[in-house]
C-alpha cells in the first residue's frame, strides 16, 4: 500500500471517529461515554480512538476543533475588527461579533451543528481543558473588548457576568431542535428567529449586568 492511500485511509478513519464521536457526545453526553462506545458505534477496532488520537482528551479536542475552528476564528476576526475602532463597542456590536458565527454554523450545518453546539455547552459548564485550549487566546481578546464597553463595570465581577450571559445564550441554542416538534431538524427560519430572540435577550441582560448599575 502506498503512502497517499495509506494516509487518505488514516484520514477517512480519523474523520469517522470524530463524526461517531460528536453523535454520541451530543446524545449522551461526553462523561457517559466511553472510547471502546466510540470505537464500536463507528465500526472500528479496539485501539481505533488510543491509535488516531491518543487519549479521550484529545479526540474532544478534534470533535470541538472539526466544526469549532472556524467558529473560533470568526469571532477571532470580529474582535480584531472591534479593536480597530476608536470608539469602544456597543453591547449590540460586541454580542453579535460573538454570537453571528454560531448562528452561521447552525444555519450551514444544522444537524452536525446542533451536536456541535450541545457538546460546547456541556464542556464549558465544567471548564474542559480540551475547551479552553481549542479556544487559544480568544477569552483575552474578548474581555479586552468587554473592558472597553462596560469601562464603568466592577472589574472583579465582569468577566464572571459576562460568562453567566454567553451560557444562558448557548442553553437556549443547545435546546432548539428539543423545542422544534418532529424528529427533523428545525428550519433555518425557525433557527434564525430562535436566535435573534436569544441577541436581543442577551443585550439586554449585559446591559443590565454589566452597565454599572447592577448590585
Amino acid at each position: 500500500m502506498t503512502v497517499p492511500m495509506q494516509n487518505r485511509q488514516g484520514n477517512a478513519t480519523r474523520t469517522r471517529l470524530v463524526k461517531t464521536a460528536e453523535r454520541l457526545f451530543a446524545a449522551h453526553g461526553v462523561d457517559a461515554v466511553s472510547v471502546r462506545a466510540v470505537n464500536a458505534a463507528a465500526g472500528l477496532g479496539p485501539s481505533s480512538v488510543n491509535y488516531h488520537f491518543g487519549t479521550k482528551d484529545d479526540l474532544i479536542a478534534a470533535v470541538l476543533l472539526d466544526l469549532g475552528a472556524a467558529v473560533r476564528d470568526r469571532i477571532r476576526a470580529n474582535a480584531d475588527v472591534l479593536a480597530q475602532r476608536a470608539e469602544p463597542p456597543t453591547a449590540e456590536t460586541l454580542v453579535r461579533a460573538v454570537t453571528e458565527p454560531y448562528r452561521d454554523l447552525l444555519l450551514a450545518h444544522r444537524t452536525r451543528g446542533m451536536r456541535w453546539i450541545k457538546i460546547v455547552t456541556q464542556l464549558s459548564l465544567v471548564s474542559h481543558p480540551a475547551l479552553i485550549a481549542s479556544e487559544q487566546d480568544l477569552p483575552d481578546q474578548l474581555h479586552v473588548q468587554l473592558r472597553r464597553a462596560f469601562p464603568a463595570s466592577d472589574p472583579e465581577r465582569l468577566e464572571a457576568r459576562w460568562a453567566i450571559a454567553l451560557m444562558g445564550f448557548l442553553q437556549a441554542l443547545s435546546r432548539a431542535d428539543d423545542w422544534h416538534p418532529g424528529a427533523t431538524p428545525p428550519p433555518v427560519q425557525e433557527l434564525a428567529a430562535l436566535y435573534e430572540d436569544q441577541v436581543v435577550f442577551l443585550i439586554g441582560g449585559l446591559d443590565r449586568l454589566l452597565s454599572g448599575t447592577a448590585r
